[in-house]
């Protein structure tokens, strides 16, 4: 029987989970795939809360992790970019595979950590970095692998997930949702890297990158959160039977890329609607496959920990093959993707305007939309009083993020007639 021995660097939420899993789950992994696993050394920066979990080394310095010549594979469960880049590098160039669940690491020095993996014949393994227990990054590069990708999209931030989730089921406006989820513990004391949509562009980013195999630029991620979102909103999408989600999407057009996370009304109809609190869902459209979706816990200890054993036991059977043969190692390396522009996609919106309550308000917004070639669909308008602030939604037939740009801010310069900055989102039928 093989067997391999691990070194993992963080033990946190999902490397005590992970610790706990593999001590448990060994002789199953032995029985159904031939490999016996034994964590060789830890490096955390509190070794005392892990000491009673397993006996291996134990220590608080990952320099020690992947210097010893005798771990074959190294996990790092730290997060973030910088400490993390280190410990891939060195990992690598002391050809060790290298796991990892840090989707930052992966969107943002993929490149770099991919050209060092294929010079050491040392393979990365990142399934835990994007959707948790999820199998999309396995599922897009080997069972999709035949196909030519449309696009991918999905509901990836379990945090956004849950507090949209709240507002609608609860009626909490947003700042009741996020404090819920912060004393739940879906959310950090400091949410911005959820709630502005950053680990959403991250993934969707990573997910881009294997559909399409190109290779692709963060700062090409148009990115919006969740931050201006009412329960207001929430509700009136709901009444014209669509719901609101944060989603990551990544699309071909022509032979062009768009990719956005924003958040959108979609169809009730749709699977993605159906996905609720912290769970996680990725859609997808192929040619050869049709559409198709994947859906689960997309974050937590034990879900993130499985995926990051499911990469180890994957990547260990393949390490007598990469040894000796490159050829075999998977592509990661792509070309640079070519961007299309917000000019090129067309959509419907829903547009939530802030105005006083007097005649001639709606005669004015319909106007400039109409010279921006933007056609009304519907209107509604609450219950006010006159010339007081109150709320008109509208939503649109098709156009574009030009258009309606250019609309929005004509409209919101007039001040004798908005209040507030318009907010406005995509309305999704079918993906």
């Amino acid at each position: 029987m093989k067997k391999f021995k691990l070194g993992i660097i963080g033990a946190g939420t999902v490397g005590s989970s992970l610790i706990q899993m593999i001590r448990n789950q060994k002789k199953t992994i032995s029985e159904k795939f031939g490999i016996e696993l034994s964590i060789l050394e830890i490096a955390t920066r509190t070794p005392s809360k892990v000491s009673g979990l397993i006996d291996c080394k134990i220590s608080d310095d990952w320099k020690n992790v992947v210097n010893n010549s005798d771990v074959d594979i190294v996990i790092e469960l730290v997060g973030g970019t910088t400490t993390a880049f280190e410990i891939a590098s060195s990992c690598l160039k002391n050809k060790k595979t290298f796991i990892t669940a840090n989707k930052a690491l992966i969107s943002e020095k993929g490149n770099e950590l991919f050209q060092l993996s294929l010079e050491n014949k040392a393979e990365i393994g990142y399934e835990a970095a994007v959707a948790g227990a999820i199998p999309i990054i396995r599922t897009i590069r080997n069972g999709l692998g035949p196909n030519d990708f449309e696009y991918v999209a999905g509901i990836l931030n379990g945090t956004t997930n849950f507090i949209l989730t709240k507002m609608e089921v609860d009626g909490l406006d947003y700042s009741e949702a996020l404090k819920l989820a912060q004393d739940l513990g879906f959310a950090e004391a400091d949410p911005t890297f959820d709630v502005e949509g950053i680990d959403v562009a991250q993934k969707t980013a990573i997910l881009a990158n294997l559909a399409f195999g190109r290779s692709i630029s963060m700062d090409k991620v148009s990115t919006r959160g969740i931050t201006e979102i009412s329960s207001h909103d929430i509700q009136s999408a709901l009444e014209m039977g669509y719901r609101i989600k944060l989603i990551g999407i990544a699309k071909k057009i022509g032979t062009k890329l768009l990719i956005n996370v924003q958040p959108v009304l979609i169809s009730l109809n749709h699977p993605l609607s159906a996905i609720m609190n912290e769970n996680n869902a990725v859609f997808y459209k192929t040619n050869f496959s049709g559409s198709g979706m994947l859906s689960g816990a997309g974050a937590g200890g034990n879900p993130t920990a499985s995926a990051v054993l499911a990469d180890i036991i994957y990547y260990a059977n393949r390490k007598e093959i990469i040894s000796a043969n490159i050829e075999f190692m998977e592509k990661n390396i792509f070309s640079s993707a070519e961007y299309a522009s917000s000019e090129d996609e067309s959509s419907r919106y829903y547009l939530r305007f802030t105005t006083f309550d007097k005649p001639g308000v709606l005669s004015e917004i319909s106007r400039v939309l109409g010279n921006n070639g933007i056609s009304i669909s519907s209107v509604l308008q609450d219950e006010s009083i006159e010339n007081e602030p109150t709320t008109v939604l509208i939503t649109t037939h098709n156009t574009n993020q030009v258009n309606l740009a250019k609309s929005l801010e004509e409209i919101d310069k007039n001040r004798s007639i908005i209040c507030e900055k318009t907010i406005a989102f995509p309305i999704i039928e079918n993906l």
